[in-house]
């Protein structure tokens, strides 16, 4: 009782998801062929020695060609937009996990914590009765219940997001001085134009809700967790978040991370937040008239399934703090890894990066002329642009740069550096390059608007083939 979700709540959450699943499928065609084929910087023949772990799996890594990926990609759509009518919902909702846990897999290097939520979301989703209301599947006169430990499951998920990255920033620039947003905004290849650029104007604002947001973290499990019949502090805890992941996504280049956690908190409203349109409700037809009956042997196994990824999840994220020593054992970690429960909610923790920088594309043609490929320049240009987020076309884009950033990705440099090259010839078959030299301009930033002297760094040369 003190856990139940409303129906309607999850409704609701069931349309917002499948919405952010056409959406993030809509951006990721739009690099279908970069990011996902042996076209682009990311073949076939190199998926299996870098970053895969046993137990991963991809339908997308069975065939590099376009036209397989796109047929792959139609098809995810489609199973995306019977979900959000509530059509058979909850083969749709298994089709949709098992989708995005094969495209996630398919490029481990444009990914970031909003999609381990957007698949555990998913997976919950398969248990939760979400196709209830507002669906095709609510005109029939049986409906769903509610299953507890999927509930328990679904709370448990919200507030370890919150829990885990409140432990995880242990670092003096959230607990002390409150300088871990200044710091975020610091970012050149982070900060939004406008509203980045506007509060990146006030250290005292930024210092003030540096510690906000820390202790907003420490308090959103407890309000989740809360045993309330109403659910009123559910409720504020969808209000908070709500107003802290806008603020994110107003200042700060995440993509879709802060729209994921928004939806994936609308299961949190209680029912008495609907009881203005229960009366009419009642009247309609799509209301339910009797119970599901529930196969016994799937309910068994549904509820072991919950049991089991309850506290692996809870183990998965205590593994994460330094006041845990238990780490799950190999048998255990294949599972995790088959059904994609990896996750780790560590946002600017245990404190906020400060390598900054931007990226120049020094081409040489043939006659040894040098050429600025992202300025389409003989002359190449080395200063800062006014906005780096600009140069990247989304988010998928930045996420790639700032792993190429970290010297343990290295070997993604030159896979980047000769789709850079090889997208060039093809646009501009008139001026060739033979040449490619990927440099990053780097830069440490520092307290009081500092930032180091910037290095120019060689991260590769790369050849036409």
């Amino acid at each position: 009782m003190y856990y139940r979700l409303d129906k309607r709540a999850l409704s609701l959450m069931r349309i917002a998801v499948a919405l952010i699943i056409i959406i993030d499928l809509l951006i990721r065609f739009s690099d279908l062929e970069a990011h996902y084929t042996n076209n682009g910087l990311w073949p076939l023949n190199l998926i299996y020695n870098f970053g895969w772990n046993p137990g991963f799996w991809s339908l997308h890594a069975l065939n590099g060609s376009v036209n397989y990926i796109i047929i792959l990609f139609v098809l995810h759509f489609i199973f995306a937009l019977f979900l959000l009518l509530g059509y058979k919902t909850r083969l749709f909702s298994v089709l949709v996990w098992l989708f995005t846990i094969s495209l996630h897999n398919r490029n481990l290097f444009v990914l970031q914590a909003g999609d381990d939520l957007l698949r555990m979301i998913l997976f919950w989703g398969i248990f939760l009765p979400w196709g209830n209301y507002y669906s095709i599947d609510s005109k029939k006169t049986t409906r769903l219940k509610n299953n507890a430990l999927a509930n328990i499951g679904y709370l448990l998920l919200i507030a370890s997001i919150y829990f885990f990255t409140f432990n995880l920033k242990n670092s003096a620039e959230w607990r002390n001085s409150g300088t871990a947003i200044y710091f975020a905004l610091s970012l050149d290849q982070l900060r939004l134009p406008f509203f980045g650029d506007w509060l990146y104007q006030f250290p005292i604002l930024m210092n003030i809700l540096t510690h906000f947001v820390y202790w907003l973290e420490f308090v959103l499990p407890f309000l989740i967790l809360w045993p309330s019949k109403n659910g009123k502090s559910r409720f504020i805890a969808f209000i908070l978040i709500l107003i802290l992941q806008i603020g994110i996504g107003m200042t700060l280049y995440v993509g879709l991370f802060f729209l994921i956690n928004i939806v994936s908190s609308i299961g949190l409203i209680p029912s008495i937040k609907f009881n203005f349109y229960r009366s009419r409700l009642k009247q309609n037809t799509f209301i339910f008239q009797k119970p599901f009956k529930q196969n016994y042997f799937l309910k068994i196994s549904s509820n072991l399934i919950a049991v089991y990824v309850i506290i692996i999840c809870i183990i998965i994220n205590l593994s994460s703090v330094n006041w845990f020593n238990y780490q799950l054992k190999s048998e255990f970690t294949y599972s995790v890894n088959l059904f994609r429960l990896n996750q780790f909610w560590g946002m600017f923790s245990p404190k906020v990066l400060k390598n900054d920088g931007w990226f120049v594309y020094h081409g040489i043609d043939s006659l040894g002329q040098s050429w600025d490929l992202r300025m389409n320049e003989k002359n190449i240009n080395y200063s800062k642009p006014k906005h780096i987020v600009r140069l990247y076309k989304n988010d998928r884009w930045r996420k790639l740069a700032e792993n190429m950033q970290n010297p343990k990705y290295n070997f993604l440099r030159p896979q980047f550096g000769k789709n850079i090259l090889r997208l060039w010839n093809i646009e501009n078959p008139k001026k060739n390059m033979v040449t490619l030299n990927l440099y990053f301009m780097e830069k440490e930033n520092l307290l009081n608007y500092q930032n180091t002297q910037i290095k120019k760094i060689l991260y590769c040369v790369c050849t036409k083939n």
